[in-house]
């Protein structure tokens, strides 16, 4: 029951929302979105430029791929970053010691490494994961000048993965998504207007607040303690030393108790 995959689901609500909608497939529309007012609580990104992508891994493969720089994060952050020179620019960054050319730190805020809100360095230039915001309660993350971009998404506040809903922020424009997505108006349309009904309906700590005495319960049961994320828990307990991911403590993923215990509330009422 308890994973070290987070396989989120959906409450029942907001999967009748998700019914509710009727895409339009055809017809172009130029792109807009409510996103950076909805993260307002926790993150201001109202000086940065935004772009819609299929997930926040969609987002990292993009900035991967056209990264000159050494990426760096800490150990146990998420797996799907590659750290180092990218091979098409290691010549060129081996040869230059100026700061254009020095490292990038990938930071996850709440950490992927235990789900919980974490310090973002400030000295160093920053690229910054978000993903688990809107799974976790209202806290400010502050907004300092080295961070350059951030990537967001819906697949772990509202369980809706599979839709591939996502964000991209960017301190400087993008040319070629800002030529794909506003010029031409190709995007991923369903995905948008799936995203956008459900930041319009729902607050960004709606999910956290539904699911947190439950996450509370099921970690006192289990002698684990919550995290941040409400889909994760930790422990130190060497029982769950394959879950470990950094500094002797273990990840656990709790979504399925979680929804176990929910559907057992719901059904009482």
């Amino acid at each position: 029951m308890i994973t070290k995959m987070i396989d989120t689901f959906i409450l029942p609500e907001v999967q009748e929302e998700l019914n509710s909608i009727q895409p339009t497939l055809n017809g172009r529309q130029p792109y807009n979105t409510n996103i950076v007012e909805w993260l307002s609580p926790v993150i201001d990104l109202s000086d940065f430029f935004v772009y819609p992508v299929n997930g926040v891994t969609e987002a990292i493969n993009w900035w991967q791929n056209k990264e000159k720089r050494n990426i760096q994060k800490v150990i146990g952050d998420y797996e799907w970053v590659d750290t180092g020179i990218h091979s098409l620019y290691k010549d060129n960054y081996l040869a230059h010691s100026t700061p254009e050319w020095g490292p990038v730190h990938y930071v996850s805020c709440p950490s992927s490494i235990d789900g919980n809100y974490t310090d973002i360095p400030t000295d160093v230039p920053v690229v910054l994961d978000i993903a688990y915001v809107g799974s976790a309660p209202i806290k400010k993350i502050p907004m300092t000048p080295n961070i350059e971009k951030v990537f967001f998404s819906l697949s772990k506040s509202f369980g809706i993965g599979n839709i591939r809903t996502g964000w991209y922020f960017t301190k400087r424009p993008d040319v070629k998504l800002h030529a794909l997505h506003n010029e031409a108006m190709y995007y991923n349309y369903c995905a948008t207007q799936y995203a956008e009904h459900l930041i319009n309906t729902y607050s960004i700590n709606y999910v956290h607040s539904k699911l947190k005495d439950i996450q509370t319960k099921v970690c006192s049961n289990y002698n684990i303690t919550p995290s941040d994320c409400i889909w994760l828990a930790t422990s130190t307990d060497d029982k769950y030393i394959d879950y470990q991911r950094s500094n002797n403590i273990a990840r656990l993923c709790i979504t399925k108790l979680l929804k176990e215990k929910h559907d057992k509330q719901t059904k009482k009422h």
